[in-house]
């Protein structure tokens, strides 16, 4: 690094610097030594109970099964809203990359990507429906890839989630008209591809969701169930990465198990579904909700955990993967050829994909600045002075999950 390299706590106080630094050591660390030294006297008979239920295996168990050598790719979004004097800048991106081909020639000589830049009027929901549009172009190119496994970041359910809560917003006065359109020119598309998705129906591809983070404790809870008392205090208080990360070795798997739906979640459902009837039909809106909810009750989760180095991986995957061994194989052979790079806790192409939408809020303020850089090649009446005014800005808003 050189001379000027600056860190956050750079910009701090002293003092408050120093606050926070004994906070840390006098509470996050003492919180995580109990944790682990619970879990140290338990270790053990968790791996026993899992291995009885034939839930804990080697990878090399389910391996055995695996026909190809799966091509593999990652699929990411964001959307980055720029507030300015007189109109809001909304960008939209999502990126599918592919993985490192360790046996075949690759299929795509650079990352595939949809982004759209958009000015828009002021309004409240902008991010809502920015984010359903996000998710709407992830599953457009997670379907339209042409690998084997297909790696969608974050679970199976937060797409439905996301376009259920863009749905419910639509032909809203908070929300801007062009987006609302764009919205609904794609709904048919959306469910379709979410549906495809949430199938996998071809049997040469999958598609599988991996979640950086996950509340769900399907494991935790199985052990709190049949074993009353003795790991209550797991449950509630820790989630399952956390609990598998720990006691699982180098290239072991948890699961399939049943994705347990959160109790606030209650039964699954589509936000909007009225919407997608005006839209839609009653008809087509039916046969999409029939068959999406009965998908979703059929997720399954595993867990892998590539190297002793690295967490546990929550990965989603549908019933038709889950129940078959051939397919099973071709997901853990894809997550032990991507996901064992030192320094890196998620698969290749994931991490590839993350690393670009995330710089989308700062890209969106450079490509403005650069466009800006020369007003006299642009075709317009107004003063510079006025554009440049108008184009201030005063606060920007991202997302990405």
């Amino acid at each position: 690094m050189g001379e000027n390299y600056q860190t956050p706590l750079d910009f701090l106080p002293e003092a408050m610097v120093d606050d926070m630094i004994n906070q840390y050591s006098t509470t996050v660390f003492p919180a995580v030594n109990s944790y682990l030294k619970h879990l140290k006297e338990v270790k053990m008979e968790i791996r026993d109970i899992l291995e009885e239920k034939k839930l804990l295996k080697s990878s090399g168990e389910i391996l055995e099964y695996r026909g190809i050598d799966p091509t593999v790719c990652g699929v990411d979004g964001a959307y980055a809203i720029s507030r300015q004097i007189a109109v809001d800048v909304l960008g939209i991106a999502a990126v599918a990359v592919e993985g490192l081909p360790p046996y075949e020639k690759r299929l795509w000589k650079q990352p595939h990507h949809i982004s759209k830049i958009v000015p828009v009027e002021h309004k409240a929901d902008t991010p809502t429906t920015a984010g359903g549009l996000m998710f709407s172009y992830e599953l457009e190119l997670a379907t339209k890839a042409p690998h084997n496994v297909v790696l969608i970041d974050g679970s199976l359910t937060t797409h439905l989630i996301k376009i259920g809560m863009a749905f419910s917003k639509l032909d809203s006065e908070e929300v801007p008209y062009s987006l609302n359109n764009e919205f609904k020119e794609r709904t048919k598309e959306t469910l379709d591809n979410y549906r495809k998705i949430i199938t996998s129906p071809k049997g040469d591809q999958v598609f599988a969701g991996l979640p950086k983070y996950s509340s769900r404790d399907e494991v935790i809870t199985l052990l709190s169930e049949e074993h009353k008392g003795e790991f209550d205090v797991l449950l509630g208080k820790y989630n399952d990465k956390a609990l598998l990360s720990v006691i699982m070795r180098s290239e072991e798997i948890v699961g399939p198990l049943p994705l347990m739906k959160r109790q606030e979640e209650g039964r699954w459902h589509i936000s909007g579904k009225k919407k997608i009837k005006e839209i839609l039909g009653d008809t087509t809106a039916e046969r999409y909700y029939h068959d999406i909810i009965s998908a979703l009750n059929d997720l399954y989760v595993i867990y892998y955990k590539p190297s002793s180095s690295q967490p546990a991986l929550r990965v989603e995957i549908p019933k038709s993967v889950a129940k078959n061994r051939a397919r099973l194989a071709m997901v853990i052979k894809a997550l032990q050829d991507q996901a064992k790079f030192p320094g890196i806790i998620e698969p290749y192409p994931l991490y590839l994909a993350d690393l670009f939408v995330k710089y989308l809020g700062g890209a969106l303020s450079q490509v403005k600045d650069i466009v800006l850089s020369d007003l006299t090649t642009l075709d317009m009446d107004a003063d510079p002075i006025s554009v440049l005014l108008s184009m201030h800005e005063y606060r920007s808003v991202g997302g990405y999950d």
